[in-house]
């Protein structure tokens, strides 16, 4: 969780830093300091490229804690931290377990084995 807002903030300063490079590209340009042009380009792509990827990392790490939270909520309570648990769905079906195909009806399952 923290690792996120670590990411977050880390793509703010990217997108400061292509603000700041491009106030020194607009100077650069507008004949103040020709010398200006490459450090605020570089300042500006760089800004922008690696805020980029920052935030589309962001997203990514969220959509996957998204998804694994829906599964985890999908997850039988009798199966939850089980070695046989398997989950998957096959043409619409979901495959629970090897042993209970369909899954129990109880909250415990007698051939429950610790995932360890």
């Amino acid at each position: 969780m923290v690792n996120k807002y670590l990411n977050l903030c880390a793509g703010g300063l990217r997108v400061a830093t292509a603000v700041i490079g491009g106030t020194i590209l607009f100077r650069g340009l507008s004949g103040a300091s020709v010398k200006s042009f490459l450090p605020g380009s570089c300042f500006t792509l760089g800004g922008v490229g690696i805020a980029s990827a920052s935030l589309y990392q962001f997203k990514v790490e969220s959509d996957i804690d998204k998804i694994l939270s829906e599964r985890r909520k999908a997850t039988p309570k009798a199966c939850r931290g089980c070695r046989n648990f398997h989950g998957i769905k096959y043409q619409g079906v979901m495959l629970v377990c090897g042993i209970h195909p369909g899954g129990i009806e109880s909250d415990t399952c007698p051939d429950f084995e610790k995932f360890s």
